[in-house]
């Protein structure tokens, strides 16, 4: 088994086999049950989180077999920095601005 330090692999592009960019490789994950993933993003404001077993193998980027191994990490865009933030952040993580999750943006819009 070969160990790799967080500086190998953050920064590195994530491809699929037919040869396309998804995305570059951000931070690392992991789940409630102790599964590690890394967070790729996609774009200025999507995320995605490429589970260590779908990937096929790391070396100048990191190879996956499908675009389909990638699951879509929610998040809420703060109105003023334009930081993203966990879909559970009660504030932003940049300027500190409360925010607003989407089932209250949802009540407010509901007629009364």
């Amino acid at each position: 088994m070969q160990w790799r330090r967080r500086e190998e692999v953050i920064g590195k592009e994530v491809v699929d086999s037919e040869a396309k960019k998804l995305g570059v490789t951000k931070d690392f994950a992991w789940s409630s049950d102790g599964r590690l993933a890394l967070v790729i993003e996609a774009g200025e404001e999507e995320e995605s989180f490429l589970s260590f077993d779908d990937i096929e193998k790391i070396g100048d980027v990191v190879f996956v077999k499908a675009k389909s191994a990638l699951v879509v990490a929610p998040s809420v865009i703060c109105p003023v920095c334009k930081n993203k933030n966990l879909v559970e952040a009660k504030f932003c993580a940049k300027c500190g601005r409360v925010l607003e999750n989407r089932d209250e943006k949802k009540e407010r819009k509901r007629p009364a």
